[in-house]
């Protein structure tokens, strides 16, 4: 994953996706914390994978954060979060607003070809895998809409053609984060 949003960025994509990126990188690391924190009922591989996807995210999020010009001395810490997911809020504005009939369709046909094979009847994922499949319904019913949807924006990678960058329009993640937190 990090690899990805390193690429989008270091390759000169348009400010405006490295801040979108930054933003929701934001998100996704305190709510990792959280879950890490309040996860008694996790196994063991999720908390170390959790735990592994905290470290690697505060290691990438100095550079990102200079990307976008806000100069950060010393290690971030998860206090930090708050003060930074203000500066660098989600632009939610692409997201929002209805979604017409052939989106929605699309965002089914996303679903059922792409993600359903992994995420689908996951529930929480398998126990011995540290950073698991989970079902993507489930986790739209337990996570804000703001830290979903920066899920998607930072979770969905497309292959090396695309960096292995997100390679869904607005449009698509529109109606698939709608998709999710409406169900089918």
């Amino acid at each position: 994953m990090i690899m990805g949003i390193a690429a989008v960025v270091f390759s000169g994509g348009v400010a405006m996706a490295g801040q979108q990126i930054l933003a929701a990188e934001l998100l996704i690391v305190r709510d990792d914390i959280r879950r890490l924190e309040t996860g008694d009922n996790l196994p063991p591989p999720h908390k170390r994978g959790l735990a592994d996807r905290i470290d690697g995210a505060l290691g990438l999020l100095p550079w990102l954060l200079r990307q976008a010009g806000d100069a950060v001395s010393g290690p971030i810490t998860a206090r930090h979060l708050d003060q930074l997911i203000a500066r660098h809020p989600l632009d939610l504005s692409a997201y929002t607003g209805a979604v017409s009939g052939k989106h929605r369709r699309e965002a089914g046909a996303i679903h059922d070809t792409y993600c359903a094979g992994c995420h689908d009847d996951a529930r929480h994922g398998d126990e011995d895998a540290p950073l698991p499949a989970r079902d993507l319904f489930l986790m739209a019913r337990e996570s804000t809409p703001e830290v979903f949807l920066a899920r998607l924006i930072n979770g969905v990678k497309g292959d090396e053609t695309l960096l292995f960058t997100n390679p869904l329009s607005a449009d698509q993640l529109r109606a698939l984060w709608q998709f999710y937190r409406e169900g089918r």
